[in-house]
């Protein structure tokens, strides 16, 4: 009777240890569940802000290019300023380049901010597939059973 007891209580020990271990065993999925959710907000937010840099940067860029080319339409336009009376020909010559560098940087312009249109409607179409693979995967991961 005293063996029968003294089993009992070494199978009630062993599955009191076994329901704490699989209790810890869940407390570190669901901390791990937490931790990769927040993992994928802070990756998520670092491509947003990639984006956020190249944007800067390209526009960076443009800016560089836009002040030079009205750089040289004001001197187009000072030249021919002060040649329309000593040279009418030779100013004409330089409004016509002037003409011709204000069409090259609109049409710049109206490229620039047609790319920037497409690249935002394209990122928020990528950000809304990738949130959605995102989810769709916790949830396959959520019913994983150790």
């Amino acid at each position: 009777m005293v063996t029968i007891l003294l089993i009992g209580i070494f199978f009630l020990t062993l599955a009191w240890q076994l329901m704490k271990t699989i209790c810890t065993y869940r407390q570190k999925h669901q901390q791990l569940i937490l931790a990769e959710k927040q993992l994928q907000n802070y990756a998520s937010q670092m491509g947003y802000f990639t984006v956020i840099e190249e944007t800067n940067h390209n526009l960076l860029d443009f800016y560089h290019k836009l002040g030079h080319s009205i750089a040289a339409l004001h001197i187009q336009l000072e030249v021919a300023q002060k040649l329309w009376q000593i040279n009418p020909t030779q100013a004409e010559k330089s409004v016509s380049e002037a003409y011709q560098v204000s069409s090259a940087l609109m049409y710049e312009v109206r490229q620039l901010v047609r790319t920037m249109g497409q690249d935002s409607l394209n990122k928020h179409a990528n950000e809304e597939k990738r949130d959605f693979l995102a989810r769709t995967k916790l949830e396959e991961e959520r019913y994983v059973y150790f």
